[in-house]
């Protein structure tokens, strides 16, 4: 029944849609008359999430269209997507965003009902139809959730590369924020826990719409499991349901997201009615660390996507992180027993951690012996070892050519944050500014799900193609820029 309430709760918040139209700047053909093959390409000028619409004039001369009008919609975010390759991933081809409609009637409107992200489109007329048509008109109905009318400006005398990042993320993240706060608006267009984290915090210091994070929280706590573990991912489409991947660093992040929606907002009463979930989710990551001998079981946590990545230290520092967040909702609202509980679940995952921690390198190890960025932020981030020695670890993480790497934007944000957390301000902003600015330079209008500045071809799916080149995760130099500066 509370589950219940939780999803009435969530149905209560939907989100008004905010609609645009928006029409192209270039690609339109003009005076071609086309059919059997004929092709263009339409540029809108920037990324975009909505409907299409198409309108063509029936060559004169032909009284009548004697057969339907075959279209064929492709719709690309990035040009990159465009590779004419035969895609043979995991992923589902179903995802690449293809549509060809049959109007029996070519003098009305084509209206695709279904919703699109992208900022070209190539439209083809395949048939060999006894009559050619030209262009007449096509237009965009972009719809976000997001009103850009509540983004306060940056200071006039703002760093013009800063403002570059703070456009670019404000984009991602309007285009990510619909009905909820989706990964993805191409693909996966579902809310994801871990980028939902990431996305609250980007909303409270620039759109500010605090109900759509209330309402995903809601979501995520209607929709347990039968333990009570979250699910990482809720579907909206063709029915609300959870996803069955549990990842427990993404279930704990709803104690994150809903810490920080404390912080922004106020409300006591919402951390008392989600506590019990909260919680939950810190009972089921422990019992897992003391099942797996005083350690995070690696593949119960994503962390990023990077290949061979040794996850078992950053998982720890991941678990305390949390705990750390639960403790301080427990504090809040005066939950002394739980308050206990959970300081002393801290003290022992904290001391696991520290025992990775090679002071002489002044870094931290996996369990295999490797050395990654990622052991490093989490276990700064989780605050085990003195401000010192954080800021010594961070700096000899910038230092080393030889630690394996993030591969996402996601895994990023929390370097950048490690290195602010430490007080190594300075250099979390060059390293923003390199980072996402090198997605800048390379033409991207939103910020990608996967960026390897030496490698155009990273993906996790086969293929650049099936990349979200919207992907909400990536969001977070609004974050940065308008907290820390």
């Amino acid at each position: 029944m509370k589950e219940f309430n939780f999803l009435k709760k969530a149905a209560d918040l939907m989100p008004p849609l905010y609609e645009t139209v928006v029409r192209p700047v270039s690609g339109i053909p003009e005076g071609r008359n086309m059919r059997d093959g004929d092709s263009f390409m339409l540029d809108f000028g920037t990324h975009l999430v909505g409907f299409i619409t198409l309108s063509v004039e029936v060559q004169k001369g032909d009284d009548t269209a004697d057969s339907p009008l075959a279209v064929q919609f492709e719709f690309f975010e990035n040009l990159r997507e465009d590779t004419g390759e035969y895609y043979t991933g995991g992923m589902s081809r179903s995802w690449f965003q293809v549509q060809t409609v049959f109007a029996d009637n070519p003098y009305e409107p084509v209206v695709l009902t279904r919703r699109y992200a992208f900022r070209y489109v190539r439209i083809t007329f395949p048939a060999n139809t006894s009559y050619a048509v030209s262009y007449k008109d096509c237009f965009v109905k972009a719809v976000s959730s997001a009103d850009l009318s509540e983004v306060e400006p940056l200071p006039e005398d703002t760093d013009p590369l800063l403002v570059k990042l703070d456009n670019t993320a404000l984009l991602t993240l309007k285009n990510c924020m619909q009905t909820v706060f989706e990964d993805g608006p191409k693909r996966d267009r579902r809310l994801w826990l871990g980028d939902l984290y990431l996305q609250a915090k980007a909303n409270y210091c620039t759109f500010k719409n605090n109900d759509l994070v209330l309402r995903c929280l809601y979501l995520f706590a209607g929709l347990p499991h039968e333990n009570g573990c979250l699910s990482s991912a809720i579907f909206q489409e063709p029915v609300l349901r959870n996803q069955s991947w549990i990842l427990h660093d993404y279930a704990l992040f709803f104690c994150g997201t809903l810490a920080d929606y404390y912080r922004a907002t106020g409300r006591i009463g919402v951390v008392r009615e989600l506590w019990q979930t909260a919680y939950r989710q810190t009972e089921i990551a422990y019992e897992a660390f003391e099942k797996n001998g005083g350690a995070a079981p690696s593949d119960m946590y994503f962390t990023d996507w990077c290949p061979g990545l040794d996850k078992a230290t950053a998982a720890l520092g991941i678990l305390v992180s949390m705990l750390k967040e639960a403790l301080f909702l427990a504090d809040a609202i005066g939950d002394s027993t739980r308050q206990k509980v959970l300081s002393e679940r801290i003290g022992e995952v904290s001391k696991a951690l520290k025992a990775a921690y090679n002071p002489a390198e002044k870094l931290f190890k996996a369990p295999s012996g490797q050395l990654s960025v990622h052991s490093q932020m989490w276990a700064v981030l989780s605050g085990v070892l003195g401000d010192g020695d954080n800021a010594a670890v961070m700096l000899e993480t910038l230092k080393r050519k030889d630690l394996v790497k993030p591969v996402t934007p996601y895994a990023m944000h929390y370097f950048s944050e490690a290195l602010i957390r430490c007080g190594l301000k300075d250099e979390a902003f060059a390293f923003i500014k390199d980072y996402w600015g090198a997605m800048i330079e390379k033409g991207f209008d939103c910020f990608p799900e996967v960026f390897v500045k030496d490698n155009p071809e990273a993906s996790p799916y086969g293929s650049v193609a099936m990349n979200s080149y919207c992907h909400a995760w990536s969001c977070t130099p609004s974050y940065f820029i308008r907290t820390y500066l």
